[in-house]
């Protein structure tokens, strides 16, 4: 992201946390941001536009820093997910402007852009969490994962909750350890009742056939890592394709993404997949939306 672009990010967020957005003016905008008019629409349509790429920079910098500390092969899967709640608390609780722009700017959630953004992303975390407790935990809690990525993620917003409204001082690293401890005391709390889910993946995670032309890639992404987890059975073919549906992601989330990078990961996904013909079906509908998107 290029110095003009993200100075006028940075000043939109100060003052739609200062003001609301309804009443910041583009002219308030650039002249915070020492930039010309001409220089704001050179970057964004409008001021809708530029808020849809200011939750885009946030949420687009955590899973970037998700990817990269999957990467450090000295964390186990545990540490990984205590990183990837401590990444989280970071994003809410160390961004002041960013956080007074959403409690000033309820109004957002009737903005149907952000609305379906933020369910993308809802999605995309729900499902490497979902992959991370198979792990931690093994097969016999996978039916039960999303069940416990849900029950993990309602307790990190209800402190949230208490962070936010009540001002309560949180230890991030220290909450970040706890609930992960706690996440251990309901996974083991489930296996041991042998009590079927009550989430499933099927009615969560969109089928190919309901995806329509204007689904992001966000979408796309997330319905291709699902069909991986039902179809793939080899452990170490799942996660080499796993592994390149992340390089995919990271690619995408750039300003200007590498067209070869794409079209070598899509070839790739598409040698993996020959031995499972159902998952060849998905790739070619929807991993070839990617490449066109």
């Amino acid at each position: 992201m290029n110095d003009k672009k993200m100075l006028l990010i940075q000043a939109a967020i100060k003052l739609f946390g200062e003001r609301d957005y309804h009443n910041t003016s583009i002219q308030d905008i650039v002249s915070l941001a020492g930039v010309s008019k001409g220089s704001f629409y050179l970057h964004f349509h409008s001021k809708e536009e530029l808020i849809i790429s200011i939750f885009k920079h946030y949420f687009h910098s955590y899973f970037e820093q998700l990817h990269q500390a999957s990467q450090d092969q000295a964390l186990t899967t545990k540490e990984l997910l205590v990183q990837a709640i401590t990444l989280q608390c970071k994003l809410v609780m160390e961004n002041k402007d960013f956080l007074n722009m959403q409690v000033k700017g309820m109004l957002f959630t009737q903005n149907e852009a952000i609305q379906q953004f933020c369910f993308e992303q809802n999605l995309a975390g729900l499902a490497w969490f979902q992959t991370k407790i198979v792990e931690l935990y093994g097969p016999a809690v996978e039916a039960h994962a999303i069940d416990l990525s849900a029950m993990l993620n309602g307790m990190l917003k209800e402190y949230f909750f208490y962070y936010i409204c009540y001002h309560h001082p949180l230890d991030i690293e220290q909450l970040s350890v706890y609930l992960v401890e706690r996440l251990d005391d309901l996974a083991q709390g489930i296996l041991s009742k042998k009590q079927g889910p009550l989430l499933e993946a099927s009615y969560i995670f969109q089928q190919p056939a309901a995806l329509t032309e204007d689904a992001s890639l966000h979408t796309f992404m997330e319905q291709v890592k699902q069909a991986v987890r039902d179809h793939v059975t080899d452990p170490q073919a799942s996660q080499s394709m796993l592994l390149a549906l992340q390089a995919l992601d990271a690619e995408f989330a750039k300003d200007h993404p590498n067209d070869v990078i794409i079209q070598g990961m899509y070839t790739y996904l598409q040698s993996l997949s020959e031995p499972y013909p159902p998952l060849c079906d998905t790739i070619e509908s929807v991993a070839g939306k990617l490449c066109k998107g």
